[in-house]
């Protein structure tokens, strides 16, 4: 992938949506060229510290997967919707890949709460398509 610059007023618009997304941080998504990350984060138990005042052992892992958009022309709304899909999907496989590695720790909001936060990145890049 070759690496794009990105003008400062879309990074602010991107910034500003990421902000507004307003989720305590259970999916991260940045925009890099024509490709989104998002990141669908579990907690789970691991036997080797435990938190001090509950005794539980607690670690974050996390799935990170790209949606590619280089393909799609997002000033029109069956692109854009299409990128949203891609989202949606992108988010469900990595919540997936989860239960696969946690099949004893089922996370059954990881597919809402990823889109939830990675969404907003999705609206912010179709903004700057279109010159909003």
């Amino acid at each position: 992938m070759t690496a794009r610059i990105v003008s400062a007023w879309r990074l602010a618009l991107m910034a500003t949506a990421l902000a507004a997304s307003g989720s305590a941080g259970f999916a991260k998504a940045q925009d890099a060229g024509n490709e989104i990350t998002v990141e669908a984060p579990r907690s789970v138990p691991i036997p080797v510290e435990r938190n001090p005042y509950t005794g539980a052992a607690i670690a974050t892992t996390t799935v990170r997967m790209s949606v590619l958009y280089g393909d799609l022309d997002l000033t029109t709304q069956r692109d854009s919707d299409r990128l949203m899909l891609r989202i949606r999907n992108v988010a469900r496989d990595a919540c997936k890949q989860l239960d696969r590695l946690y099949p004893l720790n089922p996370d059954e909001s990881c597919v809402d709460k990823t889109v939830e936060t990675s969404a907003p990145l999705g609206q912010a890049v179709i903004a700057a398509a279109r010159g909003h």
